[in-house]
């Protein structure tokens, strides 16, 4: 009688198998896990700027500071237009990722952005309030249910 020691080829298929499906269970789950994390970057950024640009208007309506938005609103000059308070806080935001894709997180725009995880800074009509708006999916697709969060931010 022989003494094999090894594998036969049947088991190594079965092995190489249960790989493969563990695997493409994996990457579906990872896939949906890196979706919800952009979300919630995005959301948890959206908030971050509007508290941030609610923050910076109190500190200068308070008259204890003479700049604002790390020196770039100056709050004698600059707190009478929503357009200038935008402006000033696109450049100090600048910091800010998009999850989702290369590039800026925040911008200073009159519309809400048709990227995704683009925090968008846009003025009212009667330029005394800033709206904060937030995209999570593509805007150009037939999904009904494309996600924005907006806030207002009052310039008082």
């Amino acid at each position: 009688m022989k003494n094999n020691k090894g594998f036969t080829l049947i088991e190594l298929l079965v092995v190489v198998a249960i790989i493969g499906i563990l695997a493409a269970v994996g990457v579906v789950a990872y896939n949906g896990y890196t979706k919800s994390a952009k979300i919630n970057a995005s959301k948890s950024n959206h908030a971050s700027v509007v508290k941030y640009i609610a923050a910076e208007i109190q500190k200068c309506n308070m008259q204890t500071e003479t700049t604002a938005m790390s020196g770039n609103l100056t709050c004698a000059d600059d707190m009478g237009s929503a357009a200038t308070i935008i402006a000033k806080a696109a450049i100090a935001l600048g910091d800010f990722k998009n999850p989702f894709v290369a590039g800026a997180g925040v911008l200073a725009g009159t519309a809400a952005s048709a990227a995704k995880g683009v925090t968008n800074l846009a003025a009212d009509s009667d330029d005394d309030t800033i709206e904060v708006s937030t995209r999570f999916a593509d805007a150009d697709t037939d999904d009904a249910t494309v996600e924005v969060i907006t806030n207002n931010v009052e310039i008082e």
